[in-house]
């Protein structure tokens, strides 16, 4: 049925993952445990649709989370293909797929087809502007906390209406009315914002059959990486989208659904067959990734939770090191001990860049970085300051989305605060108000003749328009370099540094023809899809931010009851099997080393707090090789020797 060379890439897989290929037709659900090849299966599973020509490259449809994924995802399928059949257009993050929903049908909506999209900074920025206009004092009402409760409120199909019609508090009566007015202006500067790049294409296609037909009949093969951190609107995007053939493959693991509080719910996946009866379930299994040491550990740990489809990580590789675990006596031994493990890793022959501190509050990094300071080791916070929130990459992409869309007033408030002296809030103002039905650029040219700044400009921006350019790179460079931008930005004291930064971005820009689409897809970054991979550096991060992530040499820190499990998780049994799903994926992201510590003195909240182990460590006490923390040269030449007062080392717990 199938030729050489596909017979020789299913020889490749293993007989589950052959399975996943090979069931083409009606539901199919893959529950694929950490580090069994998914992407693979998924992968090889879409490439053996054309090669066999059950799918043309244009009806397959395959959706995932990050930028990073769906890249890889692509980059895959394209090798697999080896030029024999286009590589399919639609394998995208679900909110690309918004977006490219919204363009293609932007006759059905209230936006241009050249719409821009606000990330979460721009979006924060607009509720500010909006609380200044309407008198709300930022000491009283934080702008974030209420930004996130419009997106919560968004994201449960609420309206201001319906704030406004259950207000029974302020604060309700404040977020209806700031929400009223976000809203009025995010239209007003034909923009959409991230949770709208979801919500108006399920309405659209809710409402509008002849739209939904279209999806459905076009995309008879739906593909969804990661499907246990659907949310209800992807997971009802998905069902509006699915053809009468019901051909969707998700695959995911309920094992790795730790993501509640943004919305996902882990149920899409556990019910999956209840919702398609019949379908066909495959088990991915066989790791490829952890020692079985690593393994029985984390199978250890998850057995433990009770909603869940059961199944046992195995892996062919040798055993390896046993887990280990440090009982320290406190929180600063605690990230002296781990930074002394990794020059042990590295005087060993290791790299910096295979070691990752895993914590579960972006507070314990602190003791860390001021280790790695101090002793001068590389490292990299991820979640930390973003290449596309440094202020002068903002600024460039300011001018871009103004030229892209002259209607936006939070582009133009960026450029007349980094450019025009005298243009102030009351200016923007007036000049909002003035403009009526034109755009800012038409008012603009009123104002160019008595203000030089304006003048060159607007002068910029209409010689833009009169010019063709091939890349994006080409005319974003030209907007910066004519508008005064860049000479401003190098007389800065930092200006050469910054200037790097926006070099950077004309090198982001060049394999961009559409400046709309480069925007696009600027506003869908993520930390992990900026994160520095080629460097040789420590990476610190939060075990919600490893997701997906493997590394040689693993430390996962705090294991201690109310930090993992966390505080607001230990009288929820739902919410308790998360944390310890968290714990699950923090350990399976170790190859070949993990060492899990706690700390018997915890400096919170100012004070010597007493802390006890994670009941996580009680499924691990069999298993575990404690590490003689007295071993460390430090404690010998007195460094860290008040942490050790009144401190007992465990080499057995006392449950």
């Amino acid at each position: 049925m199938y030729d050489g060379y596909m017979s020789k890439t299913l020889e490749t897989l293993n007989e589950e993952q052959r399975k996943v290929v090979l069931a083409t037709r009606g539901p199919v659900l893959v529950l694929a445990g950490a580090g069994s090849g998914k992407t693979r299966a998924l992968t090889h599973r879409i490439a053996y649709l054309l090669e066999q020509q059950i799918a043309r490259p244009e009806e397959i449809l395959a959706v995932t989370f990050t930028n990073k994924a769906a890249k890889e995802m692509k980059q895959r399928v394209h090798d697999l293909l080896g030029g024999k059949w286009p590589t399919p257009r639609a394998i995208s993050t679900f909110h690309a797929l918004g977006v490219r929903i919204l363009r293609e049908q932007y006759q059905h909506g209230s936006r241009s087809k050249g719409f821009i999209v606000f990330d979460a900074q721009d979006s924060e920025r607009l509720v500010r502007q909006v609380m200044q206009e309407q008198g709300i004092s930022k000491k009283d009402w934080s702008p974030t906390a209420l930004k996130h409760r419009i997106s919560t409120a968004k994201n449960s199909w609420q309206s201001p209406s319906d704030i406004e019609a259950r207000a029974g508090s302020l604060a309700d009566e404040i977020l209806a009315r700031v929400w009223r007015e976000y809203e009025k202006k995010i239209k007003q500067n034909d923009a959409y914002d991230f949770d709208d790049l979801l919500i108006y294409p399920v309405r659209l296609l809710q409402q509008v059959e002849e739209v939904r037909r279209f999806y459905s009949n076009l995309w008879r093969w739906l593909s969804v990486d990661e499907y246990q951190d659907t949310n209800p609107i992807q997971d009802e995007l998905l069902r509006l989208l699915l053809g009468p053939e019901q051909n969707i493959c998700a695959v995911g693991d309920d094992y790795q659904a730790i993501y509640s509080w943004r919305g996902a719910n882990v149920d899409h996946i556990l019910k999956f067959e209840k919702r398609f009866p019949g379908c066909t379930t495959v088990y991915l299994t066989q790791n490829y990734r952890s020692t079985p040491a690593i393994l029985e550990g984390a199978n250890l740990v998850i057995a433990e939770n009770i909603q869940q489809k059961h199944k046992e990580l195995w892996t062919e590789a040798n055993s390896g090191q046993p887990v280990g675990v440090a009982s320290l006596p406190s929180d600063h031994y605690e990230s002296m001990f781990v930074r002394r493990e990794i020059e042990q890793q590295v005087a060993q022959g290791g790299s910096l860049k295979d070691c990752v501190v895993l914590y579960r509050t972006n507070a314990q990094s602190r003791l860390f970085e001021e280790q790695f300071l101090t002793h001068r080791m590389p490292y990299t916070i991820v979640g930390g300051y973003r290449f596309y929130e440094r202020r002068e990459v903002k600024d460039a992409l300011a001018l871009l989305n103004f030229y892209v869309n002259p209607g936006s007033s939070l582009a133009l408030a960026r450029i007349a605060e980094t450019m025009w002296k005298g243009v102030g809030r009351k200016t923007l103002e007036k000049w909002e108000k003035d403009r009526g039905d034109e755009s800012f650029e038409v008012l603009l040219e009123k104002e160019a003749g008595r203000r030089p700044a304006v003048r060159t400009f607007v002068k910029t921006v209409r010689m833009a328009r009169e010019r063709k350019f091939e890349r994006t790179s080409d005319l974003l460079k030209f907007l910066v370099m004519k508008s005064g931008y860049a000479e401003w930005l190098k007389a800065q004291v930092d200006g050469d540094e910054r200037w790097e930064n926006v070099e950077e971005l004309f090198n982001v820009a060049s394999v961009h023809a559409e400046p709309a689409e480069f925007l696009s897809e600027v506003a869908l970054l993520s930390d992990l899809d900026t994160m520095e991979g080629e460097q040789d550096r420590v990476t610190c991060m939060t075990l919600h931010a490893a997701k997906g992530l493997e590394f040689n040499n693993v430390w996962l820190v705090g294991c201690e009851e109310g930090l993992l499990p966390h505080n607001n998780s230990l009288l929820e049994q739902r919410l308790l099997e998360e944390e310890r799903r968290l714990m699950y994926v923090g350990m399976t992201r170790a190859k070949k080393r993990l060492v899990l510590t706690w700390a018997a003195i915890r400096y919170l909240h100012g004070a010597r707090t007493p802390q006890t182990p994670s009941r996580f460590l009680k499924a691990l006490e069999d298993v575990l090789a404690p590490i003689d923390v007295y071993q460390q040269d430090e404690v010998n030449q007195g460094e860290g020797s008040d942490d050790l007062i009144d401190f007992v080392p465990r080499r057995n717990f006392d449950w």
